[in-house]
Formats: structure tokens, sequence, C-alpha cells
């Protein structure tokens, strides 16, 4: 018991060549002799015939002995779930050592686990959140898993606080991005003996995230080996019922009709043939699911927030191949992308993987639309990438726009057309990979990451062969993001709807206790809340869900007057109008962190390349472009305390002598209850009235149409005119005026009176 309690205060004394190692978990490995030597310096005479009898009692012990010491003296908790094998992260450990999960004789350890899936999309649909089944956490982030006990998460620095609050005490929680704290490869390589393998799936990570991870886990002398299936073995193992993995969605994907997109998918794939061959290649992956959405002009439930479809695309400039899983097409999409009567010679043909052929014959309807001032472009392109085809003569559908609507050519039996049959192929949504190492092609561009997309994953990229790989953006990108006159009918109508919809929740809230059940984080309500409306995604960041006090938070509406009234030249990279933003908020020595706002998608993603409006950016100098549409977004923090967030969805417009506008195509109402009139300059007050004055001529009959009465008199309360300051001095002079005027006219009155009485007392 001396020994014992003197251990942690013996050890000072000891000599430099004694001195105690100190192992990565912060124990302290204390020699028995160096210990004993240190304690018989400490001992008093007294105590001499103690000191005397230490040897005895320790050469009764066996050798070597080492003493293992906790430096802190606070007893530490132990966490059971840490070594407990029946948990995910207890069965992974397992099936590091295990040959039949490893699939090769050599064991991991250590193994990452990624947040995101084969499309690297950024809300994974539930049976692809391998992160959410490992170690419980629901966000973004990667997960480093020891063989030999040990397990860290790595994410984002505001995930941190609930990130601790969601795992078990068997996680380290990392903040990634404080410099201060190690990196994935140091956490691995700090730990005790880690010189080997690490394994991964290459499946759900972008090729430069592969890339730097290879490159500095080689430098610690590790290797980092692909593992494709390990994690989807054991989820499809797991006991629990509770743990298993979601079935996958068999909802089918269906065609986004041509009334929305504008386009046919054909003048699309024309259009990206045009980029490639500018680019040198002759076939592109395509693997982000808003892509391969537009591309095909389909739309699915696959993952949540945004109607897209799991598959992907090669487009070469023979064929289309898609890869979609079993069964999800349906026949009009089937039909419109020509999947039947598809013979071995056809050139510029759609081949479908995934599911199994069936020859019927197909109606096609190869109607379309007059392209508009935004659109010629890509048409223009189209029709001089397409040449003749033994599938079908596009030349007639993408005829000049003084033609349009363009002549139709023989129809045949049935209505088909005598020109040739579009057709497809099939096989299955993985042989992607296998497809991707043997194909014919010479150049084949790999898309890149970009500020919200990750592009290609590494699988992808390894898939193709060295030689043949070209890593660049992916043009379709610019093409999706810059809408024609149908996507911005269908934007507008969706954001009309998303108006009146909102109105009525607010103002049945409202009704039942002043707003209290709107308490929530903004950022939550704009990131859950993408409507699914017929043509539109609809971020709604927006309105009085806040606490706080108003005379601070009136003013912050000037960051949104000062973006949606900006006129702009048009080579303005969208990064660069930040600081009209962030103006009203600098002035005052404040800033919030997330960018003021992207780009938003036509039935797609809510947040889209290429824009994006941040001035920390120095790689994204993207200018915007007529038919953008995209988000302004100011905010204002009070830390731990409450913040908000004014977001509004613009449509960039053209102004003369090649400058850029912005017009709103948010309609809802601010809370005037938040808005400090006293702070507002005459400008932002035009601005204010101008958009309520929108929101009346614009929601008020849609209202009105449905019955909605009291919404209706709630939106006009809402939206009550601001006079202005200069109308308010007009006023206040005129009124002056007209009390001066009076005054002298009752004077003169009573004048003129006092001098009738005289005159006729007088005469």
């Amino acid at each position: 018991m001396l020994l014992t309690r003197r251990m942690t205060r013996l050890h000072t004394v000891q000599s430099a060549s004694e001195r105690p190692l100190h192992s990565g978990n912060g124990r302290c490995l204390l020699s028995l002799n160096a210990v004993c030597d240190g304690a018989r310096s400490q001992l008093s005479p007294q105590t001499s015939s103690t000191t005397t009898q230490l040897p005895t009692m320790i050469s009764r012990l066996p050798e070597p002995l080492t003493i293992v010491q906790e430096l802190p003296t606070a007893p530490q908790s132990i966490c059971s779930e840490a070594s407990y094998p029946g948990t995910p992260l207890g069965r992974l450990r397992s099936a590091m050592k295990n040959v039949s999960y490893t699939q090769s004789n050599a064991f991991f350890d250590a193994f990452l686990v990624f947040h995101s899936d084969e499309h690297l999309s950024e809300e994974p649909a539930p049976e692809e959140r391998r992160l959410q089944y490992i170690s419980g956490w629901d966000g973004a982030g990667t997960a480093a898993v020891l063989a030999d006990g040990g397990a860290a998460l790595f994410v984002a620095s505001g995930d941190v606080r609930r990130a601790r609050a969601t795992v078990s005490c068997a996680w380290l929680v990392v903040d990634e991005n404080d410099p201060s704290q190690p990196t994935i490869t140091e956490w691995i390589a700090e730990r005790p003996g880690r010189n080997g393998r690490v394994g991964a799936d290459a499946r759900l990570t972008s090729v430069m995230e592969w890339q730097s991870l290879f490159s500095n886990l080689q430098r610690e002398g590790m290797q980092l080996v692909h593992a494709q299936t390990l994690i989807d073995q054991l989820w499809a193992d797991e006991p629990s019922p509770g743990l298993r993995r979601p079935e996958f969605s068999r909802i089918v994907a269906n065609l986004h009709n041509l009334e929305y997109t504008g386009m046919t998918w054909r003048d699309k794939v024309a259009a990206v043939r045009a980029e490639l061959r500018e680019l040198g290649a002759d076939a592109m992956v395509v693997t982000s699911l808003d892509e391969v959405a537009w591309l095909l002009n389909v739309r699915g439930r696959d993952v949540p927030y945004a109607p897209l479809l799991k598959a992907f695309v090669v487009v070469s400039m023979k064929e289309v191949r898609v890869y979609a899983p079993p069964g999800k097409l349906s026949m009009p999409v089937r039909e419109a992308l020509a999947v039947y009567n598809c013979y071995a010679t056809a050139n510029n043909c759609t081949r479908i993987h995934g599911f199994e052929a069936l020859h019927i014959p197909v109606l096609h309807d190869i109607k379309t639309t007059r392209p508009t001032r935004r659109s010629v472009g890509i048409h223009a392109i189209a029709t001089a990438a397409l040449g003749p085809s033994p599938c079908m003569n596009f030349s007639s559908r993408l005829a000049a726009p003084n033609t349009w609507p363009p002549r139709r050519g023989p129809i045949g039996p049935q209505g088909r057309p005598t020109t040739g049959h579009l057709c497809s192929r099939v096989n299955d949504y993985t042989t992607i990979y296998a497809d991707l190492r043997r194909a014919s092609e010479t150049k084949i561009l790999i898309p890149t990451g970009d500020t919200f997309q990750r592009g290609a994953s590494a699988a992808i990229a390894q898939s193709v062969p060295q030689s043949k790989r070209l890593f660049q953006s992916s043009p379709i990108i610019y093409f999706k993001a810059q809408k024609n006159d149908a996507e911005i009918r269908g934007m507008r109508r969706a954001h009309l709807r998303d108006a009146v919809a909102m109105c009525t929740v607010l103002s049945y809230i409202e009704s039942m206790g002043n707003g209290e059940h709107l308490r929530g984080p903004t950022t939550e309500l704009g990131d859950r809340s993408a409507c699914r409306a017929t043509a539109n995604t609809v971020p709604w960041p927006r309105h009085g869900n806040l606490r706080g006090p108003t005379t601070e938070l009136g003013d912050r509406s000037a960051c949104q007057a000062a973006l949606s009234t900006l006129q702009a030249p048009g080579t303005l990279p969208a990064a660069h109008a930040d600081p009209v933003a962030r103006g009203p908020l600098w002035t005052a020595a404040q800033d919030y962190p997330s960018p003021t706002g992207h780009g938003v998608g036509a039935a797609l993603n809510r947040r889209e390349d290429p824009v994006v409006i941040d001035y920390r950016q120095d790689t994204n100098l993207h200018t915007f472009r007529e038919g953008y549409f995209v988000t302004s977004e100011p905010a204002w923090y009070e830390s731990r305390k409450f913040g908000v967030k004014l977001g509004n969805v613009l449509l960039v417009v053209a102004k003369p002598d090649g400058y850029l506008g912005f017009r709103e195509a948010t309609l809802l109402p601010f809370e005037p209850k938040l808005i400090d009139r006293n702070l507002l300059t005459e400008y932002e007050i035009n601005w204010l009235n101008a958009y309520n004055e929108r929101i009346r001529k614009t929601v008020g009959p849609d209202l009105t149409d449905q019955g909605l009465t009291d919404v209706y008199y709630w939106m006009m309360n809402k939206t009550i005119y601001i006079e202005p300051p200069s109308k308010a001095r007009k006023s206040a002079n005129a009124a002056q005026t007209r009390y001066r005027g009076d005054s002298y006219g009752l004077f003169y009155s009573v004048v003129l009176a006092n001098v009738i009485c005289y005159i006729a007392n007088n005469v």
C-alpha cells in the first residue's frame, strides 16, 4: 500500500536513465527496481527495517515485472461498449481479422468507414448509411476503427457537440477542421505498432480524398486497401433486428415531362457530346444523381430530400449506357429512352443496364418546344453534334429557331417513325466497374469535385485504365444550372405553391400561440424542407422562428435588399458579389461563417454548382448567367443565444448593356415584428414595399381562389406598406404649410370681423 500511494510522487526523483516511459494513452510504465530505489531514498532512518525487507519481498515476485500506473489520480470510468463484441463496432473488429470478410489471407489493422454512397450524395438513403450503422452518428463524417481497440469519429466543427452527445463512450469525436487536432492518418499512426494495412471502401469516397489518404498513410508505412464488401457483409449478417439494413427503395422512377424540362434527353446528350469533343474525350461517366436525372429527364425517390434516381450513365459518341437497379425504370421512362427493339449495329443509341430487356414495339414521342434565348446555344451545339444515325435522324427535331415547331418525319404503322429506331440493352447496375475496365473508348472523362459535388468515386476512377483517364469538371454542371423558359416557369409555379402552403402553415401556427411552435434552428428547417413540387426544389430558411431583440434584428434585412437589388456586369464572378450582401454587417465588425448563396436545381438538389456566393472562394470564380437560380441567405448569429437567416431564391435576369440583375422567386413575407423600421434606409424601405406588393398581387389571388380568407388577411397584415422617410417629410411639410395657411386665414378673418363690427357700431 505504501508503495502504491507514493508511486506517482516518488518517480520524480529517479535518474534520467530510469525515467518512466509514457504510452500513447497517458499511462506511465515504471520499472519495479526504479520505484524501490526511489522508495528507499525517501524512507526515514526510523523505518530502516521496512526498507531492508523490500528486496526480500520483491525477490519472490516473478521477473520481469512492470507496474502500470495512471498519471491522473482521478478515477476514470470504464466504457463497456468499447469492448463488447456484440455491437456493430465490436463485430467490425472481429471481421477485420476474419478471412471470410477480408476476402484475403491478410487482416486489417484499421478500417475507415465513410458517410456517403456510391454516387457521393450529400444525403445518402437509409440503406446506404454505413457510418450510422457502425457508430450511431447520422451526419457526415469519417470513422477510423482499430482492430485491437480504439475508435475515432471525425466530423466538422459544427457537428462536434451533437456528435459527442449522440455516439457512445466507445468513440472519440475529433474536430476535423481544427488544425490542432490529429488527422485520420496521424491518429492511426500514433497508435502503438500501426504499420500495417488500412481497409476502406473506395466506392464511397472521391478520387482526391482517396489519393490523399493513400499518400499520407504510405508515408507512415501503412497501406490503404480497397475493401468493397466488408461493411455490407457485416450489415447483412446483423443479428439484431433493430440494426438490420433497411430494404432498398422499390419506388420506380418516372418521366419528367417535356412541359417541365424544355428539352428532350436526346438534345442534352448531343450537347454533352459536343463538349466532350472540345475536351478531346470520346466518353464520359456520369455519377452524380442530379446529373443523371437532368440528362435522362427522369425523377425518382431513391435518396432523401431530392427526387433522384440511383443510376450511373456512360455517354459515348455511339451510345448512352444507363446502369440502373432492376425494375427501377417505369414503362413511360423505358419508352421515352427507347429501351426496346435494340440491334447490334445500332449507332447513337441508349442501352439500359440493370433490368431484363423486353422487345416490344414503342410509340416514339418526338415533340419538343421552341428554343428560347437561353436555350438556343445548347440547341445549336446539339444540332452540330448530331449526325446520321441508323437509330434515328434527329436533324429535323433540331431545326433553326425560325423553323420551330419542327416538321415531323414520315410516320409508319402504329405511329413509329420510319427513319429508324432508338434502342437499349440491359446489364446489371453493379457491372459498371467491369464495363469501364474493358471500355473500348480511348479517352474517358472522369468528373472531378466542385464546390458541392464531389465528382466520381475512387472506385470509378480506378476501374478506368490509367491511359484512358481524363479528369475534368462535368460539363453537365453548367448545362443544368442555366434554366430554360420551361424550367423557369416551373420554378415560378413551385414557389407560388410554396408561398401558399407556407402562408397557410405560418398563419395557423401563429393563431395557435403567437408562433411559439416555430421554435427551432433555421438551417434545419431549410435543409430538410426541399419541396418536391412539380418542377422545382424550394428551400425556405425564412420566417419568424427566432427569438431575440427586434432592435438588433431589424437592420439585418439590409443584407437581403443589397443583393436582391444588385445590378452588375455579366463578367462579375459570383463570389465577388458577396461583399455587397455582407457590407451592412461588416460596418458593425460582424460576419457569418456560411456562404451567402449557392445555385438551386430545378426539381433536383437544393444546392448545385457552379455558383457559390462566398468571398472566401479562391478557386470557384464562375460568373452569374441569365437563367441561374441562386439563393440569397445573409445571416447573423449571436453565440449560444440565437440567430437569424433571411433566405430568398433569386432569378438572374438580363439587363441592358451586358449587365445582370436579380428578381425574387420566393414570395413569402418577412416577419414585420422582427424589423425595426427606424434602422432601415429609404432605399431598403422602397425595396421591401415593392417586394410586399409583388406578394400581394401574386399570392393573394391564389389564396382567395382556394378560399383561404383567413390566410389572405394574415398575408395582407404581414405586407403592410411602410411609408418612406421622404414621403413622411413631405407629408409633414404639407401639413405644416396647411397649418400656416389656416392660421393666416383665421387671423385675417378675425381682423375683418372686428372691422365690420367697428363700422356697424359707429355708423
